[in-house]
């Protein structure tokens, strides 16, 4: 008696017919079954694979049935590795065959599944062969109109060749190069090209500089917006990654321009925050480069608090940095003012910002609750962070005190701030501190109920 959901599935597939093709509601009770009851084994695809052929080869299908069959019994097949090249290229077809389907004009899922299959390929038909599959796996992208399903699969699987087997390297970054230089790419390519170098940057894990100038350099102001939107990302990422400092010395030109969005009077508020946030992270990220980068433009120095674009910029870069070229700003910086929070934020980070900001309780403590805790949090993970809390026993007694009716989060970043200031020794906290600190940790995170107003039996001082 045959039990396996699989050939249950298979064979109802090789009794259909092109007039009297498989129903969805049959085959959701064959998904079922295998849904519930299977973990996809080695050679399950050859078992599955004749009835599926059969079933995509008729005239009329609905595009229903298409994404039953591909999307549950093919697709999890692929995701679990139950196959082997070998089967595939027995049952399904050779690279050839796939690479032709995934440029064929056919059904989004049949190409991205065709190009799941492609993700077994083990090159042992010789390695100049294999190098020739990665490059027209790669030539995938330039395919205009491929669904994006299809496109983050290619992707993938240029990321998993790079991490199974390095020698491709040289083939992916030639024909990313390749495209590049085409000649005029749409913007659509282009952020593919750029999502592609993304990923050979994100293997540079030995520090090699091997790649080209010309996949790093891109002009960023364009006519198409999201274009230009989407270059400007491509530089941000660039900041996420670990990379030779090389790279930022080649792309400092493009950093450059993305500077002078933030000052143009012409750009247009989505431009400018966009450029913004990108300066800011290289600021954090390349202290250097965006030194350089400021010293020729003069953009730390002309910021200020009523530029929305600046109040961005203002909570990313470093509050050391600022205190060096605009310290009036942090000196005038209105402490209480709770839309401005997150700009105190960045700057209680640096001794040098909090050295100038003129912070006390009755200026803190005019915060919303909120907000003063995220202030608290902040202090509390630096030392000099904790010497200013400690000066400031108000604030202090507002930390530590529980509320009625305090919500998760406030709570959260309350217990958030006990755990971090019971980590420091009595010598940085004071003993009066230190042992109210390990008391509310004893408690837990919801701490002790209070009588009444915090009490406060401290005068301000500094500590």
């Amino acid at each position: 008696m045959m039990s396996d959901p699989y050939e249950k599935l298979a064979t109802y597939l090789l009794s259909s017919t092109s007039t009297s093709p498989p129903t969805s509601e049959a085959l959701q009770v064959h998904i079922n079954a295998i849904r519930t009851t299977v973990v996809p084994k080695p050679g399950v695809l050859s078992t599955i694979w004749p009835g599926i052929l059969q079933v995509l080869a008729y005239p009329i299908l609905t595009n229903e049935t298409i994404t039953l069959l591909v999307d549950e019994v093919v697709e999890p097949i692929i995701a679990s590795g139950a196959s082997t090249w070998e089967e595939i290229k027995r049952t399904v077809g050779d690279a050839e065959t796939l690479l032709e389907t995934s440029k064929a004009d056919t059904n989004g899922k049949v190409k991205k599944a065709a190009i799941g299959f492609l993700s077994f390929y083990d090159f042992s038909d010789g390695e100049q062969k294999g190098h020739e599959i990665v490059q027209e796996i790669v030539g995938i992208i330039t395919i205009e109109n491929q669904p994006e399903g299809v496109i983050t699969r290619v992707e993938n699987i240029i990321d998993q060749f790079l991490t199974n087997y390095f020698a491709v390297r040289p083939t992916v970054i030639r024909s990313a190069l390749e495209i590049r230089k085409a000649g005029k790419n749409s913007a659509t390519i282009i952020s593919r090209v750029q999502e592609l170098t993304l990923t050979i940057l994100r293997h540079n894990t030995t520090g090699v500089d091997d790649i080209p100038a010309d996949l790093l350099n891109y002009t960023v102001t364009q006519d198409d917006i999201l274009a230009e939107l989407m270059t400007i990302q491509f530089y941000q990422s660039l900041l996420d990654l670990y990379l030779p400092p090389t790279i930022f010395f080649i792309t400092k030109p493009t950093y450059l321009e993305i500077a002078n969005i933030c000052k143009s009077s012409s750009a247009t508020n989505l431009e400018r925050s966009a450029a913004s946030r990108t300066l800011g992270r290289l600021s954090r990220s390349r202290e250097d480069v965006f030194s350089e980068i400021d010293s020729s433009l003069g953009i730390v120095k002309n910021l200020t608090l009523r530029d929305e674009i600046d109040r961005t910029m203002l909570a990313l870069i470093p509050g050391k940095y600022i205190a060096t070229v605009n310290p009036q700003l942090i000196r005038n910086f209105p402490v209480s003012t709770a839309s401005l929070v997150d700009i105190l934020i960045n700057w209680c980070h640096s001794k040098e910002a909090l050295d100038l900001l003129r912070v006390d309780t009755p200026k803190l403590t005019k915060l919303p609750v909120p907000e003063l805790l995220r202030v608290g949090k902040a202090l509390a993970e630096s030392y000099h962070g904790k010497r200013v809390l400690v000066g400031l026993p108000g604030v202090m007694e507002v930390l530590l005190t529980r509320r009625e009716r305090m919500g998760y989060r406030i709570m959260r970043l309350r217990g958030d701030i006990v755990d971090t200031l019971a980590e420091s020794d009595s010598e940085t906290l004071g003993l009066y501190w230190y042992d109210r600190v390990q008391e509310e940790r004893v408690r837990g995170h919801w701490g002790r109920e209070e009588n009444g107003e915090p009490k406060v039996d401290i005068m301000d001082r500094a500590a």
